[in-house]
């Protein structure tokens, strides 16, 4: 019982609406009677401006109703269209979106690829045989790399004592090896040290050591600089020197190191120590290779 009252209702609202629209047109065809009359019998020109007062009104607010459901109507219509629209532009952004993010993927690969290519000529020829490209997988709490995990162990050939470096130079030794990973310690870390010569004059050697007693040398490690000594205070030694290895130890010579960033004599100790600017970015390292270390038994 209801639903069949609703549907009475519902059929009272249309008759409702029907008897509203059949009453505005025929008063509407009275109004225009009326002018008619009005215009061309000149008996009644006071009735006929009281016919145009009434119909002015009623004619402006049927015109501005049409109007409104002709705009209405257009919004509408505009609306499921820029719907469409705004869905495909999205469908086309994401599909730009996952594009970028695959051309910067293959970037990347070419880019590690030929920093991995530098690196090997800081390598002699029967070092280049036994050389291993991988990635780093993990790091030391902080900013800095100060210890590393590579994706490479004993299975992939790795000993302990190999060289780590990138396209940029030298970064550290592998002190421990398992199966398929391997930990190594960067140049920033205390354990790590390596001689170096000037390239200027490979006759200029020194030693990079983070253990050194160089006065101030925890601002100098906020920056990731390295730092050491020279073998002899007399050496000539200035502000953007090229250093690399000396061949001396477990490093093959020749791999770049960085530039001489500060030089400081101390003339008690007769020592002269150099603050380095190295060529690593011990803030961000990603693919290595890993250089199996050379037999100085």
């Amino acid at each position: 019982m209801i639903s069949l009252r609703f549907d009475k209702n519902k059929k009272e609202k249309k008759i409702n609406f029907k008897v509203v629209a059949t009453s505005v047109v025929a008063i509407t065809l009275i109004g225009i009677v009326g002018i008619s009359i009005g215009k061309y019998s000149g008996s009644n020109p006071i009735g006929g401006q009281v016919v145009l007062d009434i119909i002015e009104p009623i004619g402006k607010n049927l015109n501005s109703g049409f109007m409104f459901l002709k705009d209405s109507f257009k919004d509408i219509i505009n609306y499921k269209d820029n719907s469409k629209k705004v869905n495909s532009l999205q469908e086309e952004n994401q599909k730009l979106k996952e594009e970028i993010i695959a051309l910067n993927s293959q970037l990347d690969e070419v880019q590690s690829l030929e920093s991995l290519k530098k690196s090997l000529n800081y390598i002699d020829e029967k070092y280049q045989a036994k050389a291993i490209s991988t990635s780093v997988v993990g790091k030391s709490d902080g900013n800095w790399y100060e210890s590393l995990v590579i994706g490479a162990g004993k299975n992939q050939g790795v000993k302990e004592d190999s060289i780590v470096i990138n396209g940029n130079g030298l970064i550290g030794v592998v002190y421990e090896v398992s199966e398929n990973y391997s930990k190594a310690i960067s140049l920033l870390d205390t354990k790590s040290s390596v001689s170096f010569k000037l390239l200027k004059n490979s006759k200029l050697k020194g030693v990079i050591t983070q253990n050194s007693t160089l006065e101030d040398k925890e601002n100098y490690k906020n920056k990731g600089y390295l730092y050491g000594y020279m073998f002899d205070s007399s050496y000539n030694v200035l502000p953007g020197d090229v250093l690399t290895t000396s061949g001396l130890g477990l490093y093959p010579k020749d791999i770049p190191i960085g530039e001489v960033d500060k030089v400081i004599d101390d003339k008690n100790k007769s020592m002269k120590f150099v603050v380095v600017k190295p060529y690593v970015n011990f803030k961000n390292i990603d693919d290595v290779v890993v250089i199996e270390p050379r037999n100085i038994g």
